[in-house]
């Protein structure tokens, strides 16, 4: 399995308008995670999708940023040998104002509030896992089905509210 983070103009890079990661209410980002399926038969993903700040603790290779409580999800069917694209449409509606700022947030249309707060609106960031749906357990497990053991490809992308 591969997968990334593809911004509006195509590339694994230039996610904001501007040089900076900076957006601002009202702002409408439109983002596409590709995923890859080379596993020799039909997989079916999830991705969950999470926001922290600078103090959050990352997820890795073998635990989600599990701590976190999930934004939302999208799930598909991808057949072996093709990549499948799931849109990632979101943009800030408000926030608190103060010393910690707290995101109200529309994430593929679908309104939501966060819990997790940044200082001053700086080094927030979404956490997108990939997730695969084992059959053995009935259920989906983080990351996909390597060799020996799961391995998750945890993504990130920081961001400023301003």
């Amino acid at each position: 399995m591969a997968w990334g983070i593809f911004s509006p103009s195509g590339t694994l890079s230039r996610y904001f308008s501007g040089s900076e990661a900076n957006v601002t209410v009202g702002k409408v980002l439109n983002w596409h995670l590709a995923i890859t399926n080379k596993m020799g038969s039909i997989q079916y993903v999830q991705v969950i999708y999470r926001l922290g700040n600078g103090t959050s603790a990352d997820p890795s290779a073998v635990v989600p940023a599990s701590t976190i409580p999930p934004l939302g999800n999208s799930s598909i069917f991808i057949p072996n040998e093709k990549t499948a694209l799931l849109n990632f449409t979101w943009s800030i509606s408000n926030k608190t104002r103060g010393g910690i700022v707290f995101l109200n947030m529309t994430i593929n249309g679908r309104q939501v509030s966060p819990s997790v707060g940044a200082v001053r609106g700086q080094k927030f960031r979404f956490f997108f896992e990939l997730w695969t749906y084992d059959v053995g357990s009935n259920s989906f497990q983080y990351g996909y089905k390597g060799q020996n053991s799961w391995v998750g490809v945890p993504l990130q992308v920081w961001f400023n509210s301003l």
